[in-house]
């Protein structure tokens, strides 16, 4: 190992032991979060895999795990003799929800919000039209299921929040497109934890079950452009309670469903 290798493993942030299943995903999240936020800069050398055991509290073959999954998502290279580098942004996997995530989480994260909003209001609303055209009536029942929940569920956000995820998914699946189902999945993934923030703006889950129900709607008409005008209005309201939310303190942000 030569000396800069040896400073840069040096330099290499602490880790926090793990205690929760499964644990390499407690290791992937960790050093992902180091690598997107830049406190492990590309080309910096990662411990050696004993040291990351002990760090983490874990077995080699834990971290192994661990190292196979962050090999996959362009964010590690291993080389024998070498050890593990961090790989420069160009080479990460930017669909992969959790490098996504953090990048959302980590401070020059509106860029990629903002991109994350786009693929969603490119394709959802497509996706709505297509859904329009090509329902069953069991797909319908689906919707409707998910959407009643919804509006009993209108002031508890967790309960919100799994139902609106569900209704999404009722939608991507009577479009019977796989390739937009699995474009949307990452993107959908991250929004997961937005979906949460803007029921949680005053009146947001209110006008986003409105939305929902006027979506419902087009699509059991069958009238593509309909939903597709429906499905566009939602999301643009979806991303005024997004920013709406990022703006307020965590006291401010809907009292209701604590």
């Amino acid at each position: 190992m030569d000396t800069e290798s040896i400073r840069s493993a040096a330099r290499t942030p602490p880790y926090r032991r793990l205690e929760a299943q499964p644990l390499h995903q407690g290791v992937v999240s960790q050093v992902t979060r180091q690598i997107v936020s830049g406190q492990l800069s590309p080309g910096s050398l990662l411990p050696v895999e004993p040291e990351l055991a002990e760090q983490f509290g874990v077995s080699r073959t834990v971290i192994r795990e661990a190292v196979r999954v962050l090999v996959s998502m362009g964010l590690v290279s291993v080389r024998h003799g070498s050890g593990m580098r961090v790989r420069p942004p160009s080479d990460w996997d930017h669909l992969d929800p959790r490098i996504l995530f953090e990048q959302v989480r980590s401070g020059g994260g509106d860029q990629v919000l903002n991109e994350i909003l786009e693929v969603r209001r490119i394709l959802e609303v497509e996706v709505s039209a297509l859904a329009a055209e090509r329902r069953t009536e069991e797909d319908l029942a689906k919707m409707h299921s998910a959407l009643r929940g919804m509006e009993e569920a209108v002031r508890d956000p967790n309960a919100y929040t799994r139902l609106d995820i569900e209704f999404h998914e009722r939608i991507l699946a009577a479009a019977r497109n796989r390739l937009l189902r699995d474009a949307l999945r990452p993107v959908n993934e991250v929004l997961a934890v937005g979906r949460y923030i803007s029921v949680r703006v005053p009146g947001g889950a209110e006008k986003s079950l409105r939305g929902h129900e006027e979506i419902h709607a087009a699509i059991e008409r069958g009238d593509a452009e309909a939903a597709r005008d429906a499905m566009r209005r939602h999301v643009q309201q979806f991303e005024s309670d997004i920013f709406a939310g990022s703006r307020l303190d965590s006291s401010e942000i809907g009292g209701a469903g604590r």
